[in-house]
């Protein structure tokens, strides 16, 4: 069934048979996310995974991310991290449990998910308030509601500059504090680097700056693309 969403054409899979023929038989031809404001103002347009459009560039930026960031090999190499956070979680519930203290386990086993991931993709942890004065977890969770929330520009794109649900105006605030953050992130590599601070682990950080730089790649790959993987990660994160 064939549906128009303002001037977005729509459609509706109703039976098995047609579902097969969009999912399996011509899948490639349905890959793509549509474009939206969410789109456009928190993935640099387009250039991470989750937002971006199938094609050349996808299937390039997926293969970079399995072989360099999320290859076994790569994983391992933070093994002897994972186990002295958690090392470190345990010792604080026997330390709780012996002064018969209250703990919240979700979220010490939430804050350890969060510390580890933050010392891969950056190399250290992060506190709430280096992302901004609300805390990571309250900024993310406003930008997923922003993000999955109905928008009129999205249908009416030429009423998308009134703005009226005030939606691309928080978006843009939102990535203004994502893009701040990491833009600080990828300067203290890079002063790192210049100076010599190095323990000899790479974090992904370090990985897709050194990829950058030397271009092996193999398609155009600046900074928007480091922060666009980034940001992902971030938000898988917490």
């Amino acid at each position: 069934m064939g549906l128009r969403f303002g001037f977005t054409p729509t459609i509706v899979v109703s039976s098995p048979a047609t579902a097969e023929l969009v999912l399996k038989t011509h899948d490639l031809v349905f890959a793509s996310r549509p474009g939206s404001q969410a789109s456009k103002n928190v993935s640099y347009g387009q250039r991470n995974l989750i937002l971006g459009k199938y094609g050349p560039y996808w299937c390039d930026m997926r293969k970079l991310c399995t072989l360099e960031l999320l290859s076994n090999l790569r994983i391992s190499q933070f093994q002897a991290m994972r186990r002295a956070e958690l090392g470190i979680l345990v010792s604080s519930l026997k330390r709780a449990a012996k002064n018969g203290e209250t703990v919240n386990l979700s979220a010490r086993i939430s804050g350890l998910s969060g510390d580890m991931n933050c010392l891969m993709i950056f190399g250290k942890k992060y506190a709430d308030s280096n992302l901004d004065e609300r805390g990571f977890k309250d900024v993310i969770t406003e930008f997923m509601e922003i993000g999955a929330k109905f928008n009129l520009a999205d249908y009416f794109p030429y009423i998308g500059v009134l703005d009226l649900q005030g939606m691309n105006r928080r978006m843009k605030e939102l990535s203004r504090i994502f893009d701040g953050f990491l833009e600080k992130i990828i300067d203290e590599h890079v002063q790192n680097k210049k100076a010599g601070k190095n323990d000899g682990t790479e974090d992904f950080v370090d990985t897709m700056m050194s990829i950058m730089e030397s271009g092996e790649a193999g398609f155009e790959f600046d900074r928007r693309n480091v922060k666009a993987v980034l940001l992902v990660k971030i938000l898988l994160c917490y």
